[in-house]
């Protein structure tokens, strides 16, 4: 019986998992930052820029009601934005916006992240 390379068992706990092995690789870096422009440009393309609509765009994609964004409904707001990303890089693209490591992405972080440019 063979048994299966370490890079193979890697592979598919990043495929089950969706999260990369090395997350600081610059291949994730780089996709990383796409995603953190792309996604800014469109969510203020979609609240006209307006501080006031962003509000109403943070609640149209917390599709639970819950106060925050959760990595699935980030993944959808990814999808309904029509952005191309692999799940495996929402993940690190989550944390970096998810500044008090609670899990979840609350209105602040989402406001600062997307009015404050970083």
């Amino acid at each position: 019986m063979v048994c299966p390379s370490e890079d193979y068992f890697v592979q598919m706990m990043e495929s089950t998992w969706q999260v990369p092995e090395k997350e600081d690789s610059s291949d994730v870096t780089q996709v990383v930052n796409m995603l953190l422009q792309e996604v800014r440009a469109r969510v203020l393309e979609l609240a006209r820029n307006s501080p006031q609509l962003l509000q109403k765009v943070f609640n149209d994609f917390d599709l639970n009601g819950s106060g925050h964004l959760t990595i699935d409904e980030m993944t959808s707001m990814i999808a309904k934005l029509k952005i191309a990303v692999d799940r495996r890089n929402v993940y690190p693209f989550f944390k970096l916006i998810d500044r008090n490591n609670s899990g979840g992405i609350e209105f602040n972080e989402f406001e600062a992240y997307i009015l404050g440019g970083n």
